[in-house]
């Protein structure tokens, strides 16, 4: 649970010094089938079973994401909802490579993460503890 807090602290550390907006980005490429905005690009995780995770901003602001099958084929993209306007960001717990949390600026021009936990399972998106220091997942 540590490690849970400490990347949540730095996610609203991030927030807490996020300065202007980023540019919109207007520019789409593909990959795996997938439009997303070039700006933003596509942020990977590796597993420690080899297993791969991407991550997108589709054009629809919405965050997408696929992974590779034990077979190394990719499983399709599969929308995590949301609305953003920045790259995400990948911050790993301490406690398990399993566990991180990604986030994203949002519409509201705050910081919004989601966690994913070992079991595979996703929390909802929440904004930044900075805004909401009591959110579930907040320290």
């Amino acid at each position: 649970m540590r490690g849970i807090k400490s990347a949540l602290a730095a996610v609203a550390a991030l927030a807490a010094f996020a300065g202007a907006a980023p540019a919109q980005a207007a520019t789409s490429c593909t990959t795996k089938g997938q439009k997303y905005f070039c700006e933003y690009g596509v942020t990977t995780t590796k597993f420690p079973n080899g297993t791969k995770q991407e991550f997108v901003v589709g054009t629809d602001h919405g965050v997408w994401t696929n992974w590779t099958r034990t077979d190394g084929s990719w499983n399709g993209w599969t929308s995590m909802g949301g609305w953003v306007k920045s790259r995400v960001e990948i911050d790993y717990f301490q406690d398990s490579p399993l566990n991180f949390s990604i986030a994203a600026i949002g519409g509201d021009g705050n910081y919004w993460f989601r966690i994913r936990r070992s079991d595979g399972s996703w929390t909802d998106w929440q904004v930044s503890c900075v805004v909401n220091p009591n959110g579930a997942n907040c320290p």
